[in-house]
């Protein structure tokens, strides 16, 4: 007997689980993962989106990335290239460029480093960045900043006039260069020289250049961490104590108590952790430290717990090993509204959303046409972090490096907002036509936020954005500035929306002079005048570093198609659609969700539905401001999520699903039975549930 089920999926907080898992149909763990997250991400929440497209700034080569923050305000991205510094950092529009020196060249400075710049530990105190080298191979240095557009880099000169075991000099081989470095307690802390693997240095209180041992409260001290027979690995300040990775796990150090400061007559160090750590720097989120263990594989969370008054670590990767395949290089927290903390694996990107309250530990593979080299967050002027990847990609069979960033998920209007005021006596009449004008409203802003949404890889922005002011009068267009030429004839006006309200659009149909065209109107503007408008193009320029490669482009906000880029362009006249007045242009990638067998959180009439023959008919997706989509029981028989409508408001995409959407679903029977949610358009998809329909066999 064939009986009918319904399951609701609405917490994804677990991520991309491991395959040995799937018999564990007890556990949340399954029940709330997927055994594939494939550029989605995970939140907080429970919901996943389709993860956001990587930016192209600039061609870098093969170099390390490093932030320099000197304050709340400004920020430095470093890039390390094999041979100099490159110095990135946001002008006073918030837009990201390269610093140049007082003569309008790239600002550079030459470094010692090499190829070894992907080996540095760095500590910073306001404008003076230290930089030491893990293998304690080459002398510390400070870079220092002397200007905003303008950066010093020398080797520490170390005060040291007592008996500390450490120098910087090249010719001391007794001593050896410091290997690690942090800020506590108003000390640089520097540990393991090159010939005194097991010490830790603490300078002068203030005094960051002075580790002169003494016996007073505030002078340096040298101290033999006993407890680890090997070089430190990192440093990292926490909340109550001074942690130090090393092969046998993570020393505490503190002044003989998490409550007691550090002095040279009173420095303690415990062995609080004894899984191995690996050289990949740690993150601190809150009063968590994430870090990766000694083969690579593993995210452990080490805390401070209140309550036991002991430290502890917590194994984040008990059921999320395979998806570390390839090992952990790097790992970057970004601090925004999502809160992801990313990692290097295997030339890829992984997300781990965690929430120690939400019990959420959700990790998910990001991929792209290439490799992820570096990756590095740097400290916006509003406070929110940006991730930048270098990215090493084959582009017409030439290999090449680009600096890239994550694009930001755009954030979706309400229609509530756009709710108009009902007269008390309006008939009811009169209420549609005010209903109607609030949802065009709420359409034009939903296509122009749609404009921004950006979902490819390696990808430049276009925008016919223009701000000199145009009046129209009868079919005459005038412009307050020079900007029209002949070739314009044919092309589009729009204008933008900056309420919902505004609109109006036409065509070009005769050039008259540099101020002035002639143009068909196709939508009469709600106002003669306007300052923001778009004016279209089929040609796009700029594409050099994409030559010869296949790249999409989403046009107006919607999806037009695929083109090849030729003499670094594209041309989009042969292509059946409206004109372009803003376009991204990039790689695509694929957006893929499996789940694990249905029925495992769900039974019918007693009869657990796990094991049962089961045939999908339905599958339901509540989703918010999503567009495109795909869903199936497998990567070879998916269904379209949306139809395409060419209908519509005049010059609006097809605007983005709101609600739950059911796409109807036959397949074959089988025990085990899954469902496949898949993006493979590069347009937003946001899902805060799934509810696969489907039939199975009662066993009798």
């Amino acid at each position: 007997m064939s009986l009918r089920t319904s399951t609701q999926k609405n917490n994804f907080s677990s991520g991309q689980i491991d395959r040995d898992v799937k018999g564990r149909y007890d556990l949340p763990l399954l029940q709330n993962g997927h055994e594939i997250s494939q550029n989605f991400f995970h939140t907080i929440k429970g919901d996943c989106y389709y993860r956001s497209g990587f930016e192209f700034l600039a061609e870098i080569g093969y170099a390390a990335l490093y932030e320099f923050k000197f304050n709340s305000e400004q920020s430095y991205l470093l890039v390390f290239r094999i041979e100099y510094i490159e110095f990135w950092t946001y002008d006073e529009n918030n837009e990201f460029v390269q610093v140049l020196d007082d003569d309008g060249n790239a600002l550079t400075l030459t470094h010692p480093w090499g190829t070894e710049s992907f080996n540095l530990s760095m500590a910073q105190n306001c404008d003076v960045l230290y930089i030491t080298h893990t293998g304690g191979e080459y002398p510390e240095y400070q870079l220092t900043r002397t200007a905003s557009n303008a950066f010093t880099l020398t080797t520490t000169t170390f005060t040291n006039s007592g008996t500390a075991s450490l120098s910087n000099k090249s010719a001391d081989t007794n001593h050896g260069f410091p290997c690690t470095c942090a800020f506590y307690e108003n000390r640089l802390e520097r540990c393991s020289s090159s010939q005194y693997a097991t010490y830790l240095y603490g300078s002068k209180g203030g005094d960051y250049n002075n580790i002169t041992v003494g016996t007073g409260t505030n002078d340096g001290f040298q101290f033999d961490l006993a407890e680890s027979n090997s070089k430190a690995r990192w440093l990292v300040s926490g909340v109550n104590s001074l942690l130090v990775g090393t092969p046998e796990g993570i020393l505490t150090v503190n002044g003989g108590s998490t409550t007691t400061a550090i002095t040279p007559t009173d420095v303690s160090a415990k062995l609080s952790c004894r899984v191995p750590v690996s050289s990949v720097l740690p993150v601190y989120v809150d009063n968590y430290a994430f870090f990766v263990t000694a083969n690579g594989r593993q995210i452990h969370m080490f805390e401070y717990d209140v309550l036991l008054e002991q430290f502890k670590s917590t194994n984040l990767s008990k059921g999320n090993y395979e998806i570390t395949k390839g090992g952990i290089t790097k790992l970057a927290y970004k601090f925004d509204r999502f809160g992801l903390i990313y990692a290097i694996v295997g030339g890829q990107l992984l997300s781990l959303c965690f929430s120690n309250d939400e019990a959420v530990n959700a990790q998910s593979k990001f991929l792209t046409d290439g490799e992820f080299i570096d990756i590095c967050t740097v400290t916006r002027p509003d406070g929110d972090f940006d991730l930048f990847a270098n990215v090493k990609r084959t582009i017409n069979g030439i290999t090449r490096y680009y600096l890239e960033r994550l694009t930001e998920t755009v954030e979706f209007s309400r229609f509530e907002d756009f709710v108009s005021e009902i007269p008390d006596d309006a008939t009811d009449t009169e209420i549609l036509e005010i209903k109607q004008e609030d949802e065009y409203a709420y359409y034009r802003m939903i296509a122009e936020e749609l404009r921004e949404c950006n979902y490819l890889d390696c990808s430049v922005k276009y925008s016919g954005l223009h701000t000199e002011t145009i009046t129209l009068d009868d079919d005459i267009l005038t412009c307050s500035d020079e900007i029209f030429t002949e070739t314009d004839t044919g092309r589009r006006i729009w204008f933008k929306t900056i309420t919902g309200r505004e609109y109006g659009s036409m065509d070009i149909v005769e050039y008259i002079s540099e101020t002035q065209v002639r143009v068909n109107v196709l939508q009469t503007p709600t106002s003669s005048t306007t300052s923001n408008w778009y004016l279209s193009a089929t040609v796009f320029s700029g594409l050099e570093h994409l030559e010869g490669e296949t790249v999409a482009i989403v046009g107006n906000g919607g999806y037009i198609g695929d083109f090849v880029v030729t003499d670094g362009e594209v041309d989009i006249s042969s292509a059946n659609t409206n004109k372009v007045g803003s376009a991204i242009i990039g790689l695509k990638y694929k957006g893929v969700l499996k789940s694990p067998n249905l029925g495992l959180d769900m039974s019918s009439q007693g009869t657990q539905t796990y094991t049962n023959m089961k045939n999908i008919y339905k599958i339901g997706l509540n989703l918010s401001h999503s567009a495109g989509g795909k869903a199936g029981d497998s990567m070879y028989h998916l269904e379209d999520v949306q139809d395409f409508d060419p209908g519509g408001m005049f010059d609006i995409p097809p605007l983005p699903m709101n609600s739950l959407k059911e796409i109807n679903y036959e397949s074959n029977y089988e025990k085990d039975k899954h469902y496949y949610i898949v993006q493979d358009k590069p347009l937003p998809f946001h899902i805060s549930a799934i509810i696969p329909h489907y039939k199975h066999v009662s066993k009798t």
